[in-house]
This record gives C-alpha cells, sequence and structure tokens, in this order.
C-alpha cells in the first residue's frame, strides 16, 4: 500500500500542492516520511496545519458483518477482500488521484481511504467540463473563466498549475469533480467528442461489494463563520447575495438554489402576511377579496421566482447546465447505435419502453393512494360517527383510534412507498440523474401532499355538506342500534321530527385542522431536524460511557502500524464523527416548504393569519437548516443545477391547483351567524344556502330566517326560474341541497381555472419584460454570446487572411515555371483592340 501511494505522489501531477480552500494545505496522511518529503505544504494558519487536506473519506468493510461474530474471516474470503481492495487502490490511483489509509474504529472491521486529487487533475476534468459545456450551450457570464484557459495548463510553467486551480476552481468545484472521476466508469467512453474515464467506483457493486461508503468531510471553519454570519443581528432583516455566492462555492448550486429560494419565498410572505392580518384582524374569513389576493401573489411568486432562478443561474455560471445529460451509474442500455448528429456510438433505451414503464407506475401510485385514502377515511369516520355512537366496552379508548392509525398505519404506507417508487423509478432506466430525480421527486412529494391535506379535503367537501346524511345512512342501515337508543333515552341525541338524529356540525372544525397542522407539523419537524439528533447523540454518549468509539489513543490496534500523532488522531475521531451522521438530501427541505405552500395557497382562506405563521417559521428554517447542514449531517456531494428542479413545476401546479380550490370554498362557505356571540369561534362557517326555487328541498345549515328571507311560501316561487344556471345542466344532476351546491362548487372551480391559465400568461409575460429583459443578468448573457460570436467571426477572418497571403506567397515562388499572373492581366498586355482595329490589313 504503501509503496503504491508513494508512486503515485512521486509520478506526474500528483505531488503537486493541493489547493487551500479549506484555510491552506497540510502535510498530508501518509505512513510514509518519504511521501511526505516529496508532496510539499503551503500552510497558512495553525489550524490548516493541524487537519490534513482531505477531499473524499472511503468506507471499506474489511471485516463483513456476517464474520464479526465469528471474530475470523476465512482465507479464501479474506484473499477476494484483499484482491478488491488492491483493484479499488489501483484504480483510484490510475486515475491521477492520491490515496491513503487508516484504520476505522476498534472493532467496525472497516478501513478508511483518504483521496485528494492534485491540481493537474483537477485542472483535466474542469477542462473536459468545461469542452461539454461549450458543446451543449452552457451560458456563462463574461467573468467566468473560458474553458480556453485550461486547455493550455499542460503548457503553463512550474507552480502555475496551482494558482490555475485556486483561482478557477471553488471548493466545490473541486469536490465536484473529483466526485466525477472516482463515479465514472473505468472503461474509456466517448461522449461528444470527448473520451473520459474514472474510477468506476459504485457502493456495494458486483465489482466492490465491500465498499460501503463515501464522502466529503466539512470545514469546520467555514461551518463556523456561516453561522456566526446568520445568527448575527445583521442577517435579522436581510441575507446578501453574497452569502449564497459563498454556499454556492462551499456546498454547490444545488444548496445554493435552496437557500435562495427559501430567502425569495421567505421575502414573498411578508406582504401576503400583512394583507392576511387585515382580514383577520376584521373577522372575515372566506372573503372573496382575500382569496383573489391569495390566488393573484401564488401566481406572482411562482412566475417572479422562474426569473429569479434564471438569473442566479446567470450569475453562478451555470445556466443551461442542466441540459448536459451525464450518465447514471445504473442506467442499463438495450442496444447500441450510431448518433446521427455526432456519428459517435451511444447507448440507446427507446422512448416508448420507458413511457409505458413510467405508465405502469401509475397502478402502483392509485394502490398506495386507495390505502392511505382508507385510513384517513376510518379515521374521519371513527372521529366524526363512532366516537358521538358507540357506547359499548372499551368507549373511552375510541377517541384514541385516529390518532393511533395515523401513528402506525401512515409512516409505514409511506415507507413503502418511498421503497416502491424508488425501485419503480429504478426500473424505468432513466439516462440521466437529472431525470431520475425529477420521477422520484413528483411520486414521493404526490403522497405526501395526498396525507398533508386530505383530512382537511375531508372536511371542506365531505364532513360539512353530507354530514347529515351520512348519519341518517348509518341509521338506516341498523348500525350502533343500541348505543343510539340508549344515548337518545338519556337525552345525549337529540331526535328530528321525522324521528331521525339530529347531527350537530361542529362549525370551527376547518379552522381547527388548518390552525393545528400549520402549529404542530412545524414544531415537530423544528424538533425532529434540530433537538433530536443532538439529543440521542447525547444518549449514545452517555450508552458508550461518555467517549467516543474510536482508534487506540496508546498504541495501533495492528502490529506493523505506525504511531500516529495527537493531531492525527483527534482527525481521525472527527472523521469517526462524520461518517456517523446521515447523509443530506435536499427533497425534505423543499417538501417541508411545498406543502407549506400548499397550505397557505389552498386552504389559508380559511384562516388568513396562515401566511404570518409560515412567515415566522421560515426565519428561523433558514437558520435551522444552516445548523442543520453543519452539524447534523454530512457534507453534501456539489450538486450543479441551474434550477429547484421539479419543485417550480409542483409549486405552479398547487398554485393552479388553488385557484379552483379557493374559488369553491368562497363559493360553498361563509362566516356563522353566531361567530360573533360570546363563546363562539370567530371562524365557525355554515354552507350557504344553495336552493333553487321548486327544487323541493332545504338548504344545508340555513337558518329559519334564511329560509324565510329567500324563500317565501308564496306558490310562485314552486315553479324554478327560467334564468337558473341549473337549466343548463343535465337532468340526471342535482340542481339543489348539498349535492347541488357541490356541483355548482365544481363549476365554479373549473371556470376560475381557465381564467387562472389566462392570468398566469399574462403576469408571465409582463414579469418577463420587466424583470428580465435589460437586467444585469440579461445584459451580460448576451454580451458573452456576442463575444463569443465575435471571437469565432475574428478566428474566421484570421484564417481568410492567412489564406490570402499564402496564396500570394506561392504564386511568386511559381513565376520562374509558370505566367506571371500580374504580367498576364496587365493593360498593356490587351491587344484585343489593336488586333480588332488591324483586322483585314495583311502583309
Amino acid at each position: 500500500m504503501n509503496n503504491r501511494t508513494d508512486a503515485a505522489a512521486t509520478g506526474t501531477g500528483t505531488g503537486a500542492a493541493a489547493p487551500t480552500y479549506s484555510g491552506g494545505a497540510a502535510p498530508p496522511i501518509s505512513s510514509s516520511s518519504q511521501q511526505e518529503k516529496s508532496l510539499p505544504s503551503t500552510p497558512s494558519s495553525p489550524s490548516a496545519q493541524s487537519q490534513p487536506q482531505v477531499d473524499y473519506v472511503l468506507v471499506f468493510e474489511s471485516v463483513p458483518a456476517r464474520f464479526k461474530k465469528a471474530g475470523k474471516v476465512p482465507s479464501s474470503e479474506k484473499a477476494a477482500i484483499a484482491r478488491e481492495f488492491q483493484l479499488l487502490v489501483e484504480r483510484i490511483q490510475d486515475v491521477g488521484l492520491q490515496v491513503t489509509s487508516r484504520e476505522g474504529k476498534v472493532g467496525s472491521g472497516q478501513v478508511l481511504l483518504f483521496v485528494r486529487g492534485s491540481d493537474e487533475t483537477l485542472v483535466k476534468v474542469g477542462r473536459e467540463e468545461g469542452l461539454i459545456d461549450y458543446l451543449h450551450g452552457v451560458r456563462t457570464t463574461a467573468g467566468e473563466p473560458a474553458s480556453s484557459s485550461l486547455s493550455r495548463s499542460s503548457s503553463l510553467p512550474k507552480g502555475a498549475t496551482h494558482n490555475l486551480a485556486l483561482s478557477q476552481f471553488s471548493p466545490s468545484d473541486r469536490l465536484r469533480h473529483m466526485h466525477t472521476l472516482l463515479t465514472l466508469p473505468s472503461t474509456p467512453a466517448t461522449s461528444d467528442g470527448i473520451t473520459r474515464r474514472g474510477a468506476g467506483l459504485r457502493l456495494q457493486s458486483e465489482e466492490f461489494p465491500h465498499l460501503i461508503d463515501m464522502t466529503p468531510l466539512h470545514d469546520q471553519e467555514y461551518n463556523k463563520q456561516w453561522l456566526k454570519r446568520w445568527g448575527s443581528s445583521k442577517s435579522f432583516l436581510a441575507i446578501s447575495t453574497q452569502d449564497l455566492d459563498g454556499i454556492r462555492a462551499h456546498f454547490g448550486e444545488g444548496l445554493a438554489f435552496y437557500f435562495a429560494f427559501l430567502l425569495y419565498y421567505f421575502q414573498a410572505l411578508a406582504p401576503l402576511a400583512a394583507i392576511g392580518g387585515c382580514f383577520y384582524l376584521a373577522g372575515a374569513p372566506y372573503h372573496p377579496l382575500y382569496s383573489l389576493a391569495l390566488v393573484g401573489w401564488a401566481c406572482m411568486f411562482v412566475e417572479s421566482w422562474r426569473i429569479k432562478e434564471r438569473k442566479l443561474a446567470v450569475r453562478w455560471g451555470c445556466l443551461g447546465c442542466g441540459d448536459v445529460e451525464s450518465r447514471r451509474v445504473g442506467f442499463k442500455a438495450k442496444r447500441r447505435e450510431m448518433d446521427k448528429v455526432t456519428g459517435e456510438e451511444k447507448e440507446v433505451f427507446e422512448w416508448w419502453r420507458r413511457e409505458l414503464r413510467v405508465a405502469c407506475s401509475v397502478p402502483a401510485v392509485a394502490f398506495f393512494a386507495s390505502l392511505l385514502a382508507a385510513v384517513l377515511t376510518t379515521m374521519f369516520v371513527t372521529e366524526v360517527f363512532i366516537t358521538r355512537l358507540y357506547a359499548g366496552p372499551g368507549k373511552s379508548l375510541v377517541p384514541f383510534i385516529p390518532t393511533a392509525l395515523f401513528s402506525v398505519f401512515i409512516p409505514q404506507i409511506l415507507a413503502a412507498w418511498q421503497a416502491t417508487a424508488r425501485s419503480l423509478t429504478s426500473w424505468e432506466n432513466h439516462f440521466s440523474n437529472r431525470d431520475f430525480n425529477w420521477y422520484m421527486t413528483v411520486k414521493m412529494f404526490a403522497l405526501q401532499a395526498f396525507v398533508a391535506y386530505g383530512a382537511l379535503t375531508l372536511s371542506a367537501f365531505v364532513y360539512i355538506p353530507f354530514g347529515q346524511e351520512l348519519m341518517d345512512e348509518i341509521v338506516r342501515r341498523g348500525y350502533f342500534a343500541r348505543s343510539i337508543a340508549d344515548a337518545t333515552a338519556d337525552g345525549r341525541l337529540a331526535l328530528r321530527d321525522d324521528g331521525g338524529i339530529q347531527f350537530e356540525i361542529n362549525p370551527d372544525r376547518m379552522h381547527a385542522q388548518l390552525f393545528a397542522v400549520l402549529t404542530t407539523s412545524q414544531a415537530i419537524n423544528a424538533f425532529t431536524e434540530l433537538a433530536l439528533p443532538f439529543l440521542l447523540r447525547k444518549i449514545n454518549e452517555w450508552r458508550s460511557g461518555g467517549k467516543e468509539e474510536g482508534a487506540s489513543d496508546k498504541s495501533p490496534s495492528s502490529p506493523g502500524t505506525p504511531s500516529t500523532s495527537s493531531a492525527e488522531r483527534s482527525f481521525l475521531k472527527r472523521v469517526y464523527h462524520e461518517l456517523d451522521l446521515p447523509a443530506y438530501d435536499t427533497f425534505g427541505d423543499y417538501a417541508e416548504m411545498a406543502t407549506q405552500f400548499g397550505y397557505i395557497t389552498l386552504w389559508s382562506v380559511i384562516w388568513p393569519l396562515a401566511p404570518l405563521g409560515g412567515l415566522i417559521n421560515n426565519f428561523f428554517e433558514m437558520r435551522g437548516d444552516a445548523l442543520k447542514i453543519c452539524v447534523h449531517v454530512r457534507r453534501p456531494v456539489p450538486l450543479r443545477t441551474d434550477s429547484v428542479g421539479p419543485w417550480l413545476e409542483i409549486l405552479g401546479f398547487i398554485a393552479w391547483l388553488g385557484a379552483m380550490s379557493n374559488s369553491s370554498l368562497v363559493y360553498l362557505f361563509q362566516r356563522s351567524p353566531q361567530a360573533h356571540l360570546p363563546g363562539q369561534s370567530a371562524y365557525e362557517a355554515t354552507m350557504r344556502s344553495h336552493l333553487h326555487p321548486g327544487g323541493g328541498v332545504d338548504g344545508v345549515n340555513a337558518t329559519e330566517a334564511a329560509k324565510q328571507l329567500f324563500y317565501s311560501t308564496d306558490p310562485a316561487h314552486s315553479a324554478r326560474s327560467p334564468l337558473s344556471f341549473s337549466n343548463l345542466l343535465p337532468s340526471f344532476l342535482p340542481t339543489s341541497g348539498a349535492a347541488g351546491a357541490m356541483i355548482a362548487a365544481l363549476l365554479v372551480a373549473l371556470a376560475s381555472e381557465h381564467g387562472y391559465g389566462i392570468v398566469r400568461a399574462s403576469v408571465r409575460h409582463v414579469l418577463e419584460r420587466v424583470l428580465w429583459r435589460g437586467s444585469e443578468e440579461d445584459v451580460a448573457l448576451k454580451r458573452r454570446e456576442w463575444e463569443v460570436k465575435r471571437e469565432a467571426v475574428g478566428r474566421a477572418k484570421a484564417g481568410l487572411e492567412g489564406a490570402g497571403v499564402q496564396s500570394e506567397k506561392v504564386g511568386k515562388r511559381g513565376a520562374e515555371a509558370t505566367i506571371s499572373e500580374e504580367d498576364f492581366w496587365h493593360p498593356s498586355r490587351d491587344v484585343g483592340v489593336g488586333a480588332v482595329q488591324g483586322a483585314g490589313k495583311m502583309e
């Protein structure tokens, strides 16, 4: 191992000093003093000197879990593992990376491999990416370094490569390039005219079944400064764009776009919170004006963010990078064929095969949605009806059934669906990681939203409109007959004049539900993201006796292993700690914000104070997520992207759905006439009276005064008005009562949806011209494109001029053997006129 590492260190490129993006380079981790001499360092601070510069840590399982109890690995298995480890190290070194290893925790049976790349390797991979970006039209601003500067790296003087790497590559660029080099297939592959190959590492693959983990390490100094800035009073009101630039440079565009979105969403909620606060103080839920303002705000937010993320992509030099499709490791080609455009061999999996597989996912989605619907409906029926009617054994436990169902079944169904969704998306065989993540995100969030909004939907469109009818149906079928008889005898249930049960609908139910999900769910999310990981770590430390497991501080754990310094032991302890942390994924954070956006857009007409609750929550969410990334999770592998991905379309869909939801809620409900009375909730609601003349039924939840007001006993009102819109509906559709009101609400929602489409197109058109055209980013992008065209024209012009000079020189060299062009075309040689004039004169 040491010999191979020494050879790599003294070879071409691997002996250069590493970039000092985390405070300066430091002496490398190595058990060989010769290797330390061959790798000069440029220490800049004591903290940098105490921490070696490592790009990635790989975890290799030298003792498989199935042999740990036995305490001995069979010789044949040990030899196979040794060959696998040998191949792993050789693969890493073959692509120009330096690697060294240390033992893992005592008793873990693991070996840690520390990998870093040289400046030459970094510049080479960066040049390849720059060329691919150029071919795919990735647009950068004029301030970004041109890829042509990287192509000249081979002719740079000694030491210039290090400066080039420092000037053109941020820490996130470095980690992304190293990750690309580690994970690219080991077999050389040509794409877009560029041949690339990597180490071909894949966790627990057939080739490396004992490679179980791979992660970059946190830069503790950056994390400390980041938390300090965001925790200061200066960042309370606004977070600067420079801070977002720093996140992009350190963690990559993927995480930077998340925080940029969260900041933009937080700022956009401020005006809506002010509007909602006014309607809250006025006691005006279900107000049409607030509903219009809410839908307009949602449309403006989605469309303005669409432009904002484009500006950020230009600023960060990644606009269009999503069009560069990198091959997903799990992609399996059906066949290979020649590309008609490039002439290169390419892997093919027909689009119709993929679309058919995507379509096959629909029944799976429907199945899990049906399971969730069954559980939610059971919870709803138990809470609303059974708790009132059942009086048998265990009656005191019945109210806890909905909570038990939600706590036990919902997480299990969602966990099963997540595993199924991942398997289905893998089976769909998407070529690029971007497409895989897009379909995976949509599948997972669809059912999460189903659970989040299901209870409110049942309350608004089932419980209040049809609660009485459902109760009558239960009585008619004879369910709970004895309990109902006892309850009516005791006076716990009231009877109507026709002998049916008078079902009392809770008019404050929807407000109570929305208040609960917006407060308790956000509090629970904050606890599980921040406090719970800290508590679990403290419990584990207490259970282990207050010591973290790690390498022995006194002596090496195996013979022949050199002793380590205290600084290295401290570093290894830090590595063990970070490896114990979970990996970070932006899905959970995006899903939390999208769900909150849905609560506000779809349902805050019930409680106009909801945007203010979201505003307060998001203030702490930004800082809490920063703390979570720095402390509770591993450092994310930098992801290069030019947008928030599928979440923009999800938000757009929610805004579109909000137009229908708000119109139907405003049409169906109004504030209860009793809401102003003492002891009543200000958000009690009743359904409006949707009675058609001649319908023959009473209004839903309508008071007697309202019935007398709208419909007198005059026989003239027994016939339906000829101006009624219900005359246009098919005769089989109900046009009165709760069912008629729901049909009318559906028609109102569909009309609102069409109106929203027109408004959205208009808003997008206006914002494109106001926010984008003529902006600094638009000008910089056009300037960059113009300069590229001008450079191309200049090169073509220089080629033409060179060709002209060449022709002239060739003509002069051939003067001795050929007729002179100048003499041939000279006017004095033109004898035509004289020949014509002298025609007929013969000597």
